[in-house]
């Protein structure tokens, strides 16, 4: 029987809504601030895992993933380590600009990029495998790090679903088939070399009433 005694249990949290997601904007490495619904979002997850033990919390140094987490540590002995290669894909010249003003002002090049999104890059961005290898690189690193404990990561919504596609050897051409919502959970469970996605976009504490209990520390 596999002995399972030393896995790791990473949850990875995609970070509350932006002023950008709601404007439908390519947000990438930029930032823009979290929306009401962004703050309540992360107020839902520090609640969803008041009760769940966390040895500890990582996050993108994004200043949205960064609020996201440190929501979830609030009135705990913990702090937040910052990482960078857990940022969003860069998406370079695309940052801060809608689909449709993209497609007006960027030229030719940005053609070619909408044919195959996952390949190639945006002027100053990476392209979907550059960003998967760093973020399974880093996740790795963490499950080594972590044997037989919780911990949870502040991410976005590239990295969650590049974890979910590297370990069941999805193809990133069917990335757009699945969707990662502002403020889900994902959690992932085993060792460097054998992951396990144990659930994926799990939202029901976005869905049902407001708690009525504050999350520790509110």
């Amino acid at each position: 029987m596999e002995d399972r005694s030393r896995d790791a249990t990473i949850i990875l949290v995609r970070h509350g809504q932006t002023v950008w997601n709601a404007e439908h904007r390519f947000q990438g490495q930029k930032d823009s601030p979290l929306t009401e619904l962004g703050r309540e979002q992360t107020r839902r997850v520090a609640a969803r895992l008041a009760h769940t033990h966390i040895d500890a919390v990582y996050s993108s140094d994004l200043p949205r993933a960064r609020e996201t987490a440190e929501s979830i540590i609030a009135g705990r002995n913990l702090s937040v380590e910052s990482r960078e290669d857990l940022r969003e894909r860069g998406y370079g010249l695309l940052e801060g600009q809608t689909k449709e003003e993209a497609g007006a002002t960027a030229g030719a090049w940005y053609i070619s990029w909408e044919a195959d999104r996952i390949r190639k890059s945006p002027p100053g961005g990476e392209t979907q495998p550059e960003m998967c290898e760093r973020v399974m690189d880093t996740l790795s690193e963490i499950a080594q790090a972590h044997p037989n404990q919780t911990v949870v990561v502040a991410t976005h919504a590239g990295p969650v679903k590049s974890a979910v596609y590297d370990i069941l050897c999805v193809p990133l051409s069917l990335w757009n088939l699945t969707f990662i919502s502002n403020g889900s959970l994902t959690t992932l469970r085993g060792r460097p070399e054998l992951m396990r996605v144990v659930c994926f976009n799990d939202t029901c504490h976005l869905d049902s009433p407001a708690p009525t209990q504050k999350a520790a520390g509110d």
